[in-house]
């Protein structure tokens, strides 16, 4: 089994911005050039690019793509900021809902507020119940993912390994 270490604040944000899951991104970091150097570079042009207020057309010089996926890779940076900012996994479960009903709706921030206000309290009572059936948090998190209770988790699934070497705006293959 896959040694249980921390994500740290990067590894979670490099993790969004390149759409892996956070426990995708720990596996293939480790044993992947383009996972464990290229795509926390790439984190770091995205933050300098924040604070120096680039425009899309740098960001992808930098990150090695072209304007939409620049744009999508800024979008996603900024998006796992604002959720990874909050101090608690109540806080970014929250925020991770809040995010997600403004990609799907446009409504204002008090509408947004209070549907995630109320997933939250939807996801809260499933796992108080987990908690008090004594579930393991990992297990109900990697059947979230979709893996089934068997699944071996140390190894990406067939396909995405393969998928994971393709992709990347840094890494043309």
């Amino acid at each position: 089994m896959t040694p249980v270490v921390p994500i740290s604040l990067e590894e979670r944000i490099a993790a969004d911005v390149f759409q892996k899951s956070y426990r995708e991104f720990m596996i293939l970091k480790p044993t992947n050039y383009k996972w464990y150097h290229l795509a926390p570079q790439s984190v770091s042009y995205l933050a300098e690019a924040q604070e120096k207020q680039w425009s899309t057309e740098k960001i992808g010089d930098y990150l090695h793509c072209d304007i939409e996926e620049a744009e999508a890779c800024n979008r996603r940076y900024q998006m796992s900021k604002r959720v990874n900012d909050k101090a608690t996994t109540a806080g970014r479960l929250h925020q991770t809902f809040v995010e997600w009903i403004g990609e799907i709706t446009e409504l204002d921030e008090k509408t947004k507020n209070i549907l995630a206000t109320d997933l939250s309290k939807r996801v809260a009572n499933q796992l108080y119940s987990a908690a008090l059936s004594k579930e393991d948090l990992m297990s109900v998190s990697l059947n979230m993912e979709g893996f089934p209770k068997s699944a071996e988790i140390q190894k990406p699934l067939s396909g995405q390994a393969e998928a994971a070497a393709k992709w990347g705006p840094q890494w043309k293959d």
